[in-house]
Protein backbone atom coordinates (compact mmCIF):
# COMPACT_ATOMS: atom_id res chain seq x y z
CA UNK A 1 0.00 0.00 0.00
CA UNK A 2 1.79 3.12 -1.23
CA UNK A 3 1.43 6.53 0.39
CA UNK A 4 0.80 7.98 -3.06
CA UNK A 5 -2.19 5.68 -3.53
CA UNK A 6 -3.56 6.62 -0.11
CA UNK A 7 -3.19 10.30 -0.95
CA UNK A 8 -5.07 9.71 -4.20
CA UNK A 9 -7.88 7.96 -2.33
CA UNK A 10 -8.17 10.82 0.19
CA UNK A 11 -8.31 13.39 -2.61
CA UNK A 12 -10.98 11.47 -4.52
CA UNK A 13 -13.16 11.18 -1.40
CA UNK A 14 -12.75 14.85 -0.50
CA UNK A 15 -13.49 16.11 -4.02
CA UNK A 16 -16.22 13.52 -4.71
CA UNK A 17 -15.03 13.48 -8.30
CA UNK A 18 -12.29 11.56 -10.14
CA UNK A 19 -11.67 14.34 -12.68
CA UNK A 20 -11.28 17.03 -10.02
CA UNK A 21 -9.03 14.76 -7.96
CA UNK A 22 -6.83 14.06 -11.00
CA UNK A 23 -6.51 17.78 -11.66
CA UNK A 24 -5.67 18.48 -8.02
CA UNK A 25 -2.99 15.77 -8.00
CA UNK A 26 -1.71 16.63 -11.47
CA UNK A 27 -2.30 13.05 -12.58
CA UNK A 28 -4.07 11.49 -15.53
CA UNK A 29 -7.56 10.27 -14.65
CA UNK A 30 -6.70 6.64 -15.57
CA UNK A 31 -3.83 6.82 -13.07
CA UNK A 32 -6.23 7.95 -10.36
CA UNK A 33 -8.57 5.07 -11.20
CA UNK A 34 -5.63 2.65 -11.13
CA UNK A 35 -4.58 3.83 -7.65
CA UNK A 36 -8.08 3.17 -6.32
CA UNK A 37 -8.21 -0.22 -8.04
CA UNK A 38 -4.83 -1.20 -6.54
CA UNK A 39 -6.06 -0.35 -3.05
CA UNK A 40 -9.25 -2.34 -3.52
CA UNK A 41 -7.27 -5.32 -4.84
CA UNK A 42 -4.84 -5.24 -1.93
CA UNK A 43 -7.58 -4.96 0.68
CA UNK A 44 -9.93 -7.27 -1.23
CA UNK A 45 -12.93 -5.02 -0.56
CA UNK A 46 -14.72 -2.33 -2.58
CA UNK A 47 -13.90 1.16 -1.32
CA UNK A 48 -16.16 3.12 -3.66
CA UNK A 49 -19.49 2.07 -5.16
CA UNK A 50 -19.67 3.70 -8.57
CA UNK A 51 -22.78 4.76 -10.44
CA UNK A 52 -23.37 7.09 -13.38
CA UNK A 53 -21.15 10.16 -12.86
CA UNK A 54 -21.04 9.65 -9.11
CA UNK A 55 -20.05 7.25 -6.34
CA UNK A 56 -20.44 6.73 -2.63
CA UNK A 57 -17.90 5.55 -0.10
CA UNK A 58 -18.36 2.11 1.47
CA UNK A 59 -17.96 1.58 5.24
CA UNK A 60 -14.55 0.05 4.52
CA UNK A 61 -13.73 3.11 2.45
CA UNK A 62 -14.73 5.42 5.31
CA UNK A 63 -12.42 3.51 7.65
CA UNK A 64 -9.54 3.65 5.18
CA UNK A 65 -10.12 7.37 4.65
CA UNK A 66 -9.75 8.09 8.38
CA UNK A 67 -6.69 5.85 8.75
CA UNK A 68 -5.08 7.17 5.57
CA UNK A 69 -5.22 10.73 6.87
CA UNK A 70 -3.52 9.61 10.08
CA UNK A 71 -0.88 7.63 8.17
CA UNK A 72 -0.01 10.52 5.86
CA UNK A 73 0.29 12.92 8.79
CA UNK A 74 2.54 10.45 10.60
CA UNK A 75 4.65 9.97 7.48
CA UNK A 76 5.06 13.73 7.05
CA UNK A 77 5.95 14.20 10.71
CA UNK A 78 8.50 11.37 10.53
CA UNK A 79 10.05 12.88 7.42
CA UNK A 80 10.33 16.29 9.10
CA UNK A 81 11.91 14.81 12.22
CA UNK A 82 14.51 12.93 10.20
CA UNK A 83 15.35 16.02 8.15
CA UNK A 84 15.62 18.17 11.28
CA UNK A 85 17.85 15.62 12.96
CA UNK A 86 20.35 15.70 10.13
CA UNK A 87 20.52 19.48 9.95
CA UNK A 88 22.73 20.57 12.82
CA UNK A 89 21.58 23.55 14.88
CA UNK A 90 24.13 25.14 17.17
CA UNK A 91 25.36 28.47 18.48
CA UNK A 92 23.66 31.11 20.62
CA UNK A 93 20.00 32.02 20.27
CA UNK A 94 19.29 35.39 21.89
CA UNK A 95 15.63 35.72 22.86
CA UNK A 96 13.93 38.80 24.25
CA UNK A 97 10.53 37.87 25.67
CA UNK A 98 7.69 39.61 27.46
CA UNK A 99 7.03 38.45 31.00
CA UNK A 100 4.09 36.11 30.45
CA UNK A 101 5.77 34.31 27.57
CA UNK A 102 9.24 34.31 29.11
CA UNK A 103 8.15 33.06 32.52
CA UNK A 104 5.37 30.63 31.63
CA UNK A 105 5.88 29.36 28.05
CA UNK A 106 9.57 29.51 27.17
CA UNK A 107 10.88 27.13 29.88
CA UNK A 108 8.96 24.23 28.35
CA UNK A 109 9.83 25.22 24.77
CA UNK A 110 13.53 25.56 25.51
CA UNK A 111 13.57 22.20 27.30
CA UNK A 112 12.23 20.53 24.16
CA UNK A 113 14.67 22.43 21.95
CA UNK A 114 17.60 21.42 24.14
CA UNK A 115 16.68 17.76 23.76
CA UNK A 116 16.47 18.11 19.98
CA UNK A 117 19.47 20.40 19.54
CA UNK A 118 21.87 19.99 22.49
CA UNK A 119 24.44 22.33 20.93
CA UNK A 120 21.99 25.23 20.76
CA UNK A 121 22.52 27.74 23.58
CA UNK A 122 19.55 29.93 24.45
CA UNK A 123 19.98 33.26 26.22
CA UNK A 124 16.69 34.77 27.41
CA UNK A 125 16.07 38.35 28.49
CA UNK A 126 12.66 39.06 30.01
CA UNK A 127 11.27 42.58 29.70
CA UNK A 128 8.03 44.32 28.82
CA UNK A 129 6.61 44.28 25.30
CA UNK A 130 7.83 47.76 24.34
CA UNK A 131 11.38 46.93 25.41
CA UNK A 132 11.25 43.65 23.46
CA UNK A 133 10.38 45.60 20.32
CA UNK A 134 13.29 47.97 20.94
CA UNK A 135 15.70 45.07 21.46
CA UNK A 136 14.60 43.54 18.15
CA UNK A 137 14.95 46.83 16.27
CA UNK A 138 18.42 47.44 17.72
CA UNK A 139 19.48 43.84 16.91
CA UNK A 140 20.27 43.12 20.56
CA UNK A 141 18.41 39.84 20.17
CA UNK A 142 17.77 37.34 17.40
CA UNK A 143 14.06 37.03 18.04
CA UNK A 144 11.46 38.60 20.31
CA UNK A 145 8.27 37.20 21.84
CA UNK A 146 5.52 39.71 22.52
CA UNK A 147 2.00 39.99 23.92
CA UNK A 148 -0.59 41.95 22.01
CA UNK A 149 0.30 44.31 19.19
CA UNK A 150 3.16 46.69 18.52
CA UNK A 151 3.72 49.12 15.64
CA UNK A 152 5.92 46.54 13.96
CA UNK A 153 6.83 48.44 10.80
CA UNK A 154 9.91 46.98 9.10
CA UNK A 155 9.79 43.99 11.46
CA UNK A 156 8.51 40.49 10.76
CA UNK A 157 5.75 39.50 13.17
CA UNK A 158 4.40 35.94 13.31
CA UNK A 159 1.47 35.06 15.63
CA UNK A 160 1.75 31.64 17.26
CA UNK A 161 -1.07 31.41 19.82
CA UNK A 162 -3.96 33.19 21.49
CA UNK A 163 -4.10 34.09 25.16
CA UNK A 164 -7.02 35.12 27.35
CA UNK A 165 -7.06 37.69 30.14
CA UNK A 166 -9.55 37.15 32.95
CA UNK A 167 -10.50 39.12 36.06
CA UNK A 168 -9.43 37.36 39.26
CA UNK A 169 -9.07 37.86 43.00
CA UNK A 170 -7.98 35.77 45.97
CA UNK A 171 -10.72 33.40 47.16
CA UNK A 172 -11.23 35.44 50.36
CA UNK A 173 -11.72 38.76 48.57
CA UNK A 174 -15.23 40.25 49.03
CA UNK A 175 -15.85 40.34 45.27
CA UNK A 176 -14.86 36.67 44.94
CA UNK A 177 -17.82 35.71 47.11
CA UNK A 178 -20.44 37.48 44.99
CA UNK A 179 -22.63 35.57 42.54
CA UNK A 180 -22.54 38.61 40.29
CA UNK A 181 -20.04 41.46 40.37
CA UNK A 182 -21.46 44.79 39.21
CA UNK A 183 -19.49 47.22 37.06
CA UNK A 184 -19.69 49.71 39.93
CA UNK A 185 -17.87 47.16 42.10
CA UNK A 186 -15.06 47.02 39.55
CA UNK A 187 -14.93 50.79 39.30
CA UNK A 188 -14.48 51.20 43.06
CA UNK A 189 -12.15 48.20 43.56
CA UNK A 190 -8.42 48.43 44.18
CA UNK A 191 -6.56 47.13 41.13
CA UNK A 192 -3.21 45.38 40.94
CA UNK A 193 -1.57 45.88 37.57
CA UNK A 194 1.62 45.78 35.55
CA UNK A 195 3.69 48.79 34.58
CA UNK A 196 3.11 50.93 31.49
CA UNK A 197 4.58 49.32 28.39
CA UNK A 198 3.68 45.74 29.29
CA UNK A 199 1.26 43.80 27.11
CA UNK A 200 -0.91 42.91 30.10
CA UNK A 201 -1.13 46.58 31.10
CA UNK A 202 -2.30 47.55 27.61
CA UNK A 203 -5.24 45.19 27.92
CA UNK A 204 -5.93 46.20 31.54
CA UNK A 205 -6.15 49.85 30.48
CA UNK A 206 -8.47 48.88 27.63
CA UNK A 207 -10.69 46.95 30.04
CA UNK A 208 -10.81 49.85 32.51
CA UNK A 209 -11.81 52.27 29.77
CA UNK A 210 -14.56 49.87 28.69
CA UNK A 211 -16.12 50.00 32.17
CA UNK A 212 -15.75 53.77 32.46
CA UNK A 213 -12.84 53.85 34.90
CA UNK A 214 -9.69 55.58 33.67
CA UNK A 215 -8.08 56.45 37.00
CA UNK A 216 -8.57 53.50 39.38
CA UNK A 217 -7.11 53.00 42.82
CA UNK A 218 -4.16 50.77 41.99
CA UNK A 219 -0.84 49.25 42.92
CA UNK A 220 1.69 48.67 40.14
CA UNK A 221 4.22 45.85 39.92
CA UNK A 222 6.97 45.30 37.37
CA UNK A 223 6.43 41.54 37.05
CA UNK A 224 3.65 38.98 36.80
CA UNK A 225 4.89 37.24 39.92
CA UNK A 226 4.58 40.47 41.88
CA UNK A 227 1.00 40.90 40.67
CA UNK A 228 0.15 37.31 41.55
CA UNK A 229 1.62 37.44 45.05
CA UNK A 230 -0.16 40.73 45.72
CA UNK A 231 -3.43 39.13 44.64
CA UNK A 232 -2.83 36.15 46.91
CA UNK A 233 -2.22 38.60 49.77
CA UNK A 234 -5.65 40.12 49.16
CA UNK A 235 -4.44 43.48 47.88
CA UNK A 236 -7.01 43.79 45.11
CA UNK A 237 -8.25 42.46 41.79
CA UNK A 238 -6.43 42.14 38.47
CA UNK A 239 -6.73 41.18 34.83
CA UNK A 240 -4.25 38.35 34.35
CA UNK A 241 -3.31 35.84 31.69
CA UNK A 242 -4.77 32.38 32.16
CA UNK A 243 -1.19 31.12 31.83
CA UNK A 244 0.06 33.36 34.63
CA UNK A 245 -2.65 32.30 37.06
CA UNK A 246 -3.14 28.67 36.01
CA UNK A 247 -1.67 26.96 39.09
CA UNK A 248 -3.33 29.33 41.54
CA UNK A 249 -6.65 28.90 39.72
CA UNK A 250 -6.29 25.11 39.67
CA UNK A 251 -5.64 25.12 43.43
CA UNK A 252 -8.57 27.45 44.07
CA UNK A 253 -6.37 30.16 45.59
CA UNK A 254 -7.40 32.65 42.92
CA UNK A 255 -10.91 32.63 41.47
CA UNK A 256 -12.40 34.26 38.36
CA UNK A 257 -14.81 37.06 39.18
CA UNK A 258 -18.40 36.54 38.03
CA UNK A 259 -18.81 39.69 35.99
CA UNK A 260 -20.50 40.66 32.72
CA UNK A 261 -17.23 41.63 31.07
CA UNK A 262 -16.17 39.79 27.95
CA UNK A 263 -12.81 38.05 28.54
CA UNK A 264 -10.06 39.88 26.70
CA UNK A 265 -8.24 37.88 24.05
CA UNK A 266 -4.83 38.76 22.72
CA UNK A 267 -2.29 37.20 20.44
CA UNK A 268 1.23 36.04 21.30
CA UNK A 269 3.70 36.60 18.45
CA UNK A 270 7.34 36.30 17.54
CA UNK A 271 9.10 39.35 16.20
CA UNK A 272 12.39 39.59 14.33
CA UNK A 273 14.23 41.96 12.05
CA UNK A 274 14.65 41.10 8.37
CA UNK A 275 18.27 42.19 8.84
CA UNK A 276 18.81 39.07 10.93
CA UNK A 277 17.86 36.93 7.93
CA UNK A 278 16.13 33.59 8.27
CA UNK A 279 18.66 32.18 10.69
CA UNK A 280 18.38 28.46 11.24
CA UNK A 281 18.16 28.69 15.04
CA UNK A 282 15.45 31.37 14.80
CA UNK A 283 13.53 29.15 12.39
CA UNK A 284 13.60 26.10 14.67
CA UNK A 285 12.58 28.21 17.68
CA UNK A 286 9.56 29.72 15.90
CA UNK A 287 8.54 26.33 14.53
CA UNK A 288 8.72 24.76 18.00
CA UNK A 289 6.51 27.51 19.45
CA UNK A 290 3.92 26.87 16.74
CA UNK A 291 4.07 23.10 17.22
CA UNK A 292 3.62 23.32 20.99
CA UNK A 293 1.16 26.17 21.33
CA UNK A 294 -0.31 26.88 17.91
CA UNK A 295 -4.00 26.27 17.27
Amino acid sequence: MLLEELNTFITVVEHQNFTKAAKKLNLAQPTVSLHIKNLESELNVPLLIRSHRTFHVTPEGELLYERAIQLLKLAEKTKEEILWKHREVSGKLRISASYTIGEYLLPEVLTVLHRKFPHLQAEVTIENTEDVETAVRELRCDVGCIEGGVPAKELIIKPFMYDELILVAVNTHPLAKLDHVELTDLQSAHWVMREKGSGTRQFTDYLLRSIGQVNPSCTIFGSNEGVKQALLSGLGIAAVSVHTAKRALDRGELVPLKVDVIPQKRVFSTLHSPLMGEKRHVEVFINELKMMYGD
